[in-house]
């Protein structure tokens, strides 16, 4: 993507973790490129990419509405990360190079020294990463491929139900596991990213009514 896509691209994404999207909303190419003073080819490159992510679904001679998934789907996403995620994580310890803990050290410190400093998308964005880096670890390309797809409904979930800023602190998790990894600890390791998914979940508030939102003019406020 070019860098009027990719500013495109996080605005929206932004909008739907920061619930201003709100799940079934349409997204109209030609109310968003107006909204950005572009055409509708990046704005249809972007609601490409953000449907491969799945944080929307393009719908056949209707157009691109934002994801939605019920609570019966949301906790289905994690418990099949949790099912997933222990297994990966095990063979981590076990198969995880120097120079590949070293990698995940530096994001995991990098998440430590961010955290309340970067914009929200971007803190759940480098959450989800370090997940995908473990599985990436576990040398399965299969735990990779599945993940990234669930890491992505997991965007969408916390977006629906997510209380904003009040989401779990990933990071300090995260340094907890990667110790594990380091030390091969399989036991531990499981232990912890089962329950920090846990506390994912837990935090999320199931019972939260949705409100139509505004026009795309008014969300993204640009002139």
């Amino acid at each position: 993507m070019n860098t009027k896509e990719v500013e495109i691209y996080k605005k929206i994404k932004q909008a739907i973790i920061q619930q201003k999207l709100r799940p079934n909303m349409q997204l109209v190419e030609k109310d968003i490129a107006e909204s950005f003073g572009v055409s509708r080819t990046p704005v249809r490159n972007v609601l490409r990419r953000l449907s491969y992510e799945r944080l929307i679904r393009i719908i056949e001679n209707k157009g691109a509405f934002v994801s939605g998934t019920t609570v019966e789907e949301a906790k289905e996403v994690f418990e099949m990360r949790r099912i997933l995620e222990a297994q990966a994580v095990r063979k981590a310890c076990r198969t995880a190079t120097e120079e590949q803990l070293k990698i995940l050290e530096k994001m995991v410190k990098e998440e430590l020294v961010t955290y309340g400093e970067i914009d929200y998308t971007d803190a759940i964005q480098m959450a989800g990463e370090f997940h995908l880096k473990v599985a990436e670890l576990a040398g399965n390309s299969y735990f990779y491929r599945y993940l990234e797809e669930l890491i992505s409904m997991t965007y969408v979930i916390i977006s629906i139900y997510g209380r904003g800023k009040e989401e779990t602190k990933s990071c300090t998790h995260h340094i907890h596991i990667f110790n594990a990894i380091r030390e091969g600890n399989e036991v531990l390791a499981e232990k912890l990213c089962v329950e920090h998914l846990m506390e994912i979940e837990n935090n999320l508030h199931f019972n939260k009514e949705h409100q139509i939102p505004v026009s795309i003019a008014q969300i993204f406020k640009i002139n």
